[in-house]
């Protein structure tokens, strides 16, 4: 009876010319194999020769060769073959068995008799070495998708390159319809499993792959050999997916269990590897490895912009960025309120936290934030300072005796201030005003940042004011912007809103 024609051995047999004018990866003869191998952490014997010559002796080990090449050479991916044969070789034995030595001898035995035949070795290298087959077959469609690169052959321009992996894909996905694809799954399963145990860092690797190809190549060790069978994964996977139309987990995921909706808020996408431009962010975010702003906070004035910028000195390099407006929340037709129109749409954009600081005694003020809230331009907090930033965090003694101090530090005499009339004063305008007529050193007012800075000064020392000890609004504010690197922005749209009328972060219903 005739052996049945493997399709796989076949379709290599009569498309390896073609295959070899468009493929990614530069063959390697033994040694480099070895060096290539040994580099990804594969735990190969040899130097020129070793074991893949001693393999393919054996029927262990394929090669990918030209029929007509004078040298044997090979596709970086025997290197999953290769692995698997040498670790159904090794002897599993801790170092310290050699103790005790009287009795070493047998234990040796022991082992031995426990190794896998050498017909069970065959029958997994034969496995191992179709994996690979249909990986390598499947690289040159597959390869420029995951590396965002592609390696022209000699001097094929990429045109003609295009044509020929077009022409090459209609037949190389043609063979794909003609294997079965629960067993492909198994298979692209086992692949996964078998990159878990070399090494298990599944969330480096969605790192990895979301990373440039120039950094991913250079990578060494076992996580190097691990991302290089997750990578042979995804071309059999993005193949099937292409021809059946099947889902399958993405090649990060092997032994641990993800339930719906986790990826998703981890990686912005259920696919990270599908949707990288998604999923960079999450993962940089993470990795701790965002490096634009996470928050930008938006305050009114100088004297806020100022109380801000000393209570968080290196804010930009903790990616918090502070925008001064310049007291025109409400002008419609000033540079700094179209600023904060035009900044709240960048910021959405970006997944950026927008954080608004501004006085409500302005009904324009009030009006044009609720504007931008009801528009859904707003994700973060808003921080609405009843009547105003001066007397929304401070007490009106307060006040008297940070502009006291300030006036003391200028060497003049403060008591006129600290003994001054301050009646029916309630607002920082009104505060003003009654300060220039009573300090001595003839200053134009208490705006900009000697004013903002004793404010801040003052309120990080004592945090509480009025009699409830209530925390001052401003340090709430503050507390808020830097928890906010590290909340999640896509979790903070989907369970909570800000509340138009009230300003006040809500939970959306029905959550």
């Amino acid at each position: 009876m005739e052996e049945a024609v493997n399709p796989i051995q076949s379709f290599i047999v009569d498309y390896r010319e073609k295959h070899s004018e468009i493929i990614q990866n530069r063959l390697l003869d033994e040694s480099a194999l070895i060096r290539f191998s040994r580099d990804r952490g594969i735990a190969v014997s040899g130097v020129v020769k070793g074991d893949p010559s001693t393999f393919i002796e054996i029927g262990w080990l394929e090669s990918d060769e030209l029929a007509e090449a004078d040298t044997i050479l090979f596709h970086p991916f025997r290197i999953y073959p290769l692995h698997l044969v040498v670790e159904s070789c090794r002897l599993k034995i801790a170092p310290s068995s050699s103790i005790v030595r009287e009795t070493f001898g047998d234990f040796l035995t022991k082992v031995k008799d426990r190794l896998p035949s050498l017909d069970r070795i065959s029958e997994k290298a034969k496995l191992a070495n179709e994996i690979a087959n249909i990986a390598i077959l499947l690289e040159p469609i597959y390869w420029p998708i995951i590396t965002s690169r592609t390696s022209l052959s000699g001097f094929v321009a990429y045109e003609d390159h295009k044509r020929l992996v077009e022409s090459y894909k209609e037949n190389v996905l043609s063979l794909i319809q003609e294997l079965d694809v629960d067993e492909w799954r198994k298979r692209h399963e086992n692949l996964r499993f078998k990159a878990a145990q070399l090494d298990d860092n599944g969330d480096i690797y969605i790192l990895l792959r979301l990373s440039p190809w120039i950094k991913r190549e250079r990578i060494k060790g076992h996580i190097a050999g691990a991302l290089w069978f997750r990578h042979m994964a995804e071309l059999i996977r993005r193949a099937f997916k292409e021809v059946y139309d099947v889902i399958w987990p993405e090649e990060d995921q092997a032994f641990e269990q993800w339930f719906p909706g986790d990826r998703e808020e981890i990686y912005g996408s259920e696919y990270p590897t599908e949707d990288p431009a998604r999923a960079k962010p999450h993962v940089a975010f993470e990795f701790g490895l965002h490096t634009g702003s996470t928050v930008r906070w938006y305050l009114e004035g100088e004297t806020e912009y100022y109380a801000a910028l000393y209570i968080l000195p290196r804010a930009a390099s903790g990616g918090i960025e502070l925008v001064n407006l310049k007291g025109a929340v409400g002008n419609e037709r000033a540079n700094a309120a179209l600023r904060l129109a035009d900044g709240l749409v960048k910021d959405k954009e970006l997944r950026r936290f927008s954080f608004i600081s501004f006085d409500m005694d302005v009904a324009a003020n009030v009006k044009a934030i609720r504007r931008q809230v009801q528009n859904g331009n707003v994700v973060g907090y808003i921080n609405g300072h009843s009547p105003d930033f001066e007397f929304g965090n401070f007490t009106l003694d307060e006040l008297v005796e940070v502009a006291a101090q300030m006036d003391v530090k200028h060497g003049a005499n403060a008591e006129k201030l600290r003994n001054g009339d301050w009646s029916n004063i309630s607002s920082g305008s009104q505060f003003e005003e009654n300060y220039r007529k009573l300090t001595e050193i003839g200053q134009k007012g208490l705006k900009g940042e000697e004013w903002g800075t004793a404010l801040a000064e003052f309120a990080l020392k004592y945090p509480y004011f009025n009699e409830k000890k209530q925390k001052r609004p401003f340090l709430e504010t503050v507390n808020h912007v830097l928890h906010s690197r590290r909340v999640k922005y896509d979790y903070q749209t989907k369970h909570y809103y800000i509340n138009p009328e009230s300003f006040q972060i809500e939970k959306i219903p029905n959550e």
